[in-house]
């Protein structure tokens, strides 16, 4: 399992939101868990993938950080949307 962690800031959740689930069926992509949790400024998005291939997919679209094997949510990078525009 392959978990993959990003943060995105401010109190607007849809735009994100659809964005990534965007970006996973255009891809074909299907997360084995799809999980958020807000906190005060933001949104840690926590998606894990079966394939590694698929969670290094996600982060070149979303500059997140794979992590391999676990749940960490100190490992948290910015979310970028796809073609490198900042979801904020």
């Amino acid at each position: 399992m392959y978990a993959v962690e990003c943060f995105h800031g401010g109190d607007v959740l849809a735009e994100p939101m659809e964005q990534i689930r965007t970006w996973l069926d255009h891809e074909r992509i299907q997360p084995s868990v799809f999980q958020l949790s807000l906190i005060p400024g933001g949104t840690i998005f926590h998606l894990e993938f079966n394939a590694v291939s698929e969670a290094e997919a996600f982060t070149r679209a979303f500059a997140a950080e794979v992590i391999p094997g676990e749940r960490a949510a100190g490992n948290v990078a910015a979310c970028l949307g796809p073609a490198g525009a900042r979801a904020s």
